[in-house]
Parts: structure tokens; sequence; C-alpha cells
């Protein structure tokens, strides 16, 4: 697996953290990373129906976000390849917002992650599942048949996959199975095959178009998953498929860089 963290956060931008970019950029320089890829969640439609607030960029954050991660390239250019990207949450209604912004951005940017943070909940208003408060309270009903909980999510997920995104640039899907974040606290159980037949599909989807998959090594420390996204197991199914396998750090602070790679790296080779 190449020597690179596939998604890193501004830590001062949208997150209580004493240290800066520098500090995360030099920490991944000292372990030895070739490439860090900067994240930031891109601005959500404005026509969405989102009633939680969620961390992404405003319209008015952008120029800050962009100028500080153009600094942090300039600085470190002849230390480590920094990669310029946004993370793309997908709503199914709203393709052509999300085209229209990456077309906006496509000399600037040079990687796209895409992934589902929002579902319909049982009243079909779109809502985060990566709360686990707003879980329990809005999709108390769905949470009774867990199977169809899952298919909801990796529906959309099929749907993001099939969307023209309109850009050439490297895609990565993002935080794959984040549905089964809270399944311990939840007390979901696993997959059944129709949903693993699902999976499989998806990850065919992404073979056809050239797509990586990102392994998210932050869900080792969500205490109710303790597992990556998607879980190692499953990740390994995509590389053995053929799919480009990125390892993610997700860090927001200095401790956070390159946290479990050697573990991924001993199951994704």
């Amino acid at each position: 697996m190449l020597k690179k963290d596939g998604l890193t956060h501004v830590p001062n931008l949208d997150y209580e953290s004493q240290d800066s970019l520098d500090d995360l950029i030099e920490r991944a320089i000292s372990l030895g990373f070739k490439e860090y890829t900067i994240a930031e969640m891109a601005p959500l439609p404005d026509e969405a129906n989102v009633i939680q607030p969620h961390p992404s960029l405003t319209s008015d954050d952008l120029s800050t976000y962009k100028l500080e991660v153009d600094r942090v390239v300039d600085q470190y250019q002849n230390q480590i390849v920094i990669k310029r990207a946004f993370e793309i949450n997908y709503f199914s209604p709203y393709e052509n917002q999300m085209r229209q912004f990456l077309r906006s951005q496509i000399d600037w940017v040079d990687e796209v992650i895409l992934s589902v943070h929002f579902i319909p909940d049982d009243m079909g208003i779109l809502r985060r599942i990566d709360d686990i408060d707003i879980i329990k309270k809005y999709f108390a009903t769905t949470l009774t048949t867990p199977q169809e909980f899952y298919q909801r999510y990796f529906a959309l997920m099929a749907q993001s996959i099939e969307a023209i995104l309109g850009v050439n640039k490297p895609i990565r899907i993002g935080d794959f199975g984040i549905i089964k974040r809270f399944q311990k606290t939840l007390n979901l159980p696993d997959f059944d095959d129709n949903i693993y037949k699902q999976i499989g599909d998806i990850f065919q989807m992404m073979m056809t178009r050239g797509y990586q998959l990102e392994i998210n090594a932050a869900g080792f420390n969500d205490v109710g998953y303790g597992d990556t996204y998607p879980a190692l197991e499953v990740a390994a199914s995509a590389f053995d498929m053929g799919i480009e396998v990125i390892y993610s750090s997700h860090a927001h602070s200095v401790s956070e860089v390159g946290q479990f790679f050697n573990e991924i790296e001993e199951v994704i080779k």
C-alpha cells in the first residue's frame, strides 16, 4: 500500500485543536508518508432539506480553506506531496448542484472523496447517520428492521457511484459502511447476505469506473464500533477484487496522523 494519508483535516478551521496544519504535515513527514491529502466537507446544497448542522465548509469558509491548503502545498513541496481535495456529501436530488460545485473547483482540486452521511429518516427527512442522538430519535422505527436501515444507506451509496460528477480527477469512496458506526451501542446485527451482495455489486460498479476505496482508520477509535470503515475484511475483499484501497487517518490533531497505518498495512498489502 502506498504510504499515503488519504484524508486529513485542517485542525484550526472547523475543529477544536491546539495543533496547526503545519504540525500535522510535519508529523506525516516524520512518519515517512509520501502523500498527504487535505479534505474538508464541501458546502452543502442550499436547497437540501438538512435540519441538523454538519461540520462542512460554508461558502464564506471556502477561500480561507483553499488559501491555507495552498500555503502548505508550497511550503512543503520538497518534502511531501500534498493533495488538495473536497469531501462531497451525496444528496440524490441535488446532483446538478454537486456537479456545478466540482466544476467551479476543477482547476484547484486534485482529488474528490464522495460519501453518504445523510439518509431519509422515519418521516423521509434527511438526517445525519453519524450522530447517535439523531439516530435514536428519528430512526427508531427503521431500527426495528436493521437490514432495511442498512439497505437504505447502501442504495444511496450505489446512487452516488452512478452519479455523473463531470470531473476527470481521482474519485475515492469515503466512510464506506459508516451506517454501522453505533453497532455496539444500538446492538445492531451484522449485515445479512443480501446486504453483502449489495456491497459486492457496489464494488463492481466502482471497478468499472476506476474509483478508489478509502479505508478510514478513525473507526478504531469509535467505542460503539471498533473497526475501520469499511471493516478490514470488507476492504480486503475490495482490494482482492482489484480496487485501489487508500488509507486515511481522518486526523484532526498530531496524535491522529498515521494512526493504525501499520495494522491496516498488515491486511491490505
